[in-house]
């Protein structure tokens, strides 16, 4: 028996990557990923017992790209708002320029949509973590608020990246960034 190659699963995703940007979500199969990723079907089903486990894997790997923009934004901005600024900014840009999200909104959003609302709770829970972690290290701030506060703007960018603001990218990038950074670091009982 064959040893599994330790990139069999990335290759895999990079399999249903293309397989879903040439034939659009609910049309690719578990073989056509088998094929364009030189393995077996038995071998895809060993590493992702479902097709939906596997577009699951895929948007979570996908999602890791919107987090690493939002960690390299907080890492290199001054302060709490412009990180939040900048993490925003380019999370509403990438997902503009991402070269699946569009056209899946535009072809495949029935088949889509669910995992990037009514089932996305593992991307909202890997998101709101990063998020929270991000905040805390920039800034002090109210324990009571940051997990809600990030719960919420994962949300918003999510819905913001699904249906485009009619508003520029940076105007609203500032705005949240302003009532996010007010909101988890005001003293208790201050208003702003």
């Amino acid at each position: 028996m064959q040893t599994p190659r330790s990139d069999t699963p990335e290759r895999i995703l990079e399999a249903a990557f293309g397989c879903v940007a040439d034939l659009g979500l609910s049309r690719t199969t578990m073989d056509d990923v088998a094929r364009r990723a030189a393995v077996s079907r038995q071998t895809v089903y060993r590493y992702f017992s479902s097709k939906d486990q596997l577009v699951m894997a895929l948007v979570l790997r996908e999602e890791e790209k919107f987090l690493d923009g939002v960690k390299a934004a907080f890492a290199s901005a001054r302060d709490l708002e412009e990180a939040i600024h900048d993490g925003i900014l380019f999370c509403l840009r990438f997902a503009r320029r991402h070269p699946l999200l569009d056209r899946l909104l535009a072809t495949d959003q029935e088949t889509l949509l669910p995992y990037l609302t009514t089932r996305a709770t593992p991307m909202i829970v890997r998101a709101r973590e990063v998020l929270v972690s991000s905040v805390a290290s920039k800034a002090w701030v109210r324990a009571g608020l940051v997990d809600q506060a990030g719960d919420a703007l994962v949300r918003i960018v999510i819905s913001y990246a699904l249906t485009p603001p009619d508003r520029k990218p940076e105007d609203v990038a500032r705005d949240l960034a302003r009532i996010v950074a007010a909101g988890v670091t005001a003293k208790e009982g201050t208003r702003r």
